[in-house]
């Protein structure tokens, strides 16, 4: 049974489900086992899960017992949802199940998105058996700079993005018509990115770009030129994202990547944290 979850829930049911977040097998993503997240930020989501117009918190509890908590979060005129939070300790299926059904009911139309630890096997079987479609398969990884500082790096081929050379970023980035940070919204808030571009003479050949806030980068993407990959580049691209990273006093940077470039971040000094799958499903 899923109830909606009050303030003084969070504390009575905080532990219990934190231990839930901290377990692959038993959370979706975000991931609070990533060395980086802690239970103070943990507990920041559930309160504002309570207290946010647009989202909502419940408690699943079976035969009397709660097993955990839930939630999601929405934008009306986007007719998006996504879940934030599923940190169970047992029956994730029956609690999707339950979601699922007050979701079409109180969000027909909207792309609802669940994004998983692949080993929470319980809830990709319920995902696949009901109609989501898996739109993304990374590997979370993060470098965590105080462990292991990235030495200094620079090379020629390497340009940093301004709205002067902009044109270079549109050559070789091409995102498909979902993608939210395509260049247009790139350029107008390029101020809030660090965006590099690695040229062979004149021609731009691959793109990393990245973003961040209180000392935690993320990389959202890294596009080589005709879908070609490079790994020479991209070990390039990704030592001047740190380079970069460690002027600007970072302590973490998350990437989530292909298979393709896991052996790269791995000598660079890059940990792997796990595989995401993330679900798609029209309501």
């Amino acid at each position: 049974m899923l109830l909606r979850a009050e303030e003084k829930d969070i504390a009575t049911y905080a532990d219990l489900a934190y231990a839930c977040a901290l377990q692959g097998n038993t959370s979706s993503y975000p991931c609070y086992a990533d060395g980086i997240k802690t239970k103070a930020d943990f507990l920041t989501a559930a309160h504002r899960a309570v207290q946010a117009q647009t989202e909502e918190l419940l408690l699943f509890s079976e035969n009397g017992r709660v097993l955990g908590w839930l939630s999601y979060e929405w934008i009306a005129q986007d007719k998006y949802l996504a879940l934030q939070s599923c940190n169970l300790c047992g029956n994730t299926a029956q609690a999707l199940a339950e979601l699922s059904g007050r979701l079409r009911e109180r969000f027909p139309g909207y792309a609802a998105y669940f994004g998983f630890p692949e080993e929470n096997r319980e809830a990709v079987s319920f995902l696949r058996a009901n109609g989501f479609f898996c739109i993304e398969r990374s590997q979370n990884h993060s470098f965590f700079f105080q462990k292991h500082p990235p030495a200094p790096f620079s090379d020629p081929a390497v340009v940093r993005i301004t709205r002067d050379n902009f044109h270079m970023l549109r050559a070789v980035y091409h995102p498909d018509a979902k993608t939210y940070w395509n260049c247009e919204r790139l350029y107008k808030a390029l101020d809030d990115w660090h965006i590099f571009v690695y040229r062979e003479g004149e021609t731009p050949l691959a793109t990393v770009f990245f973003s961040g806030r209180n000392g935690w980068f993320e990389i959202f993407g890294l596009e080589f030129s005709g879908g070609v990959f490079r790994p020479s580049v991209c070990r390039c691209l990704l030592s001047s994202a740190l380079s970069a990273c460690r002027d600007l006093g970072a302590d973490y940077m998350t990437y989530f990547c292909t298979e393709a470039e896991t052996e790269i971040l791995r000598q660079l000094g890059f940990v792997r944290i796990g595989t995401y799958l993330l679900y798609e499903k029209t309501l």
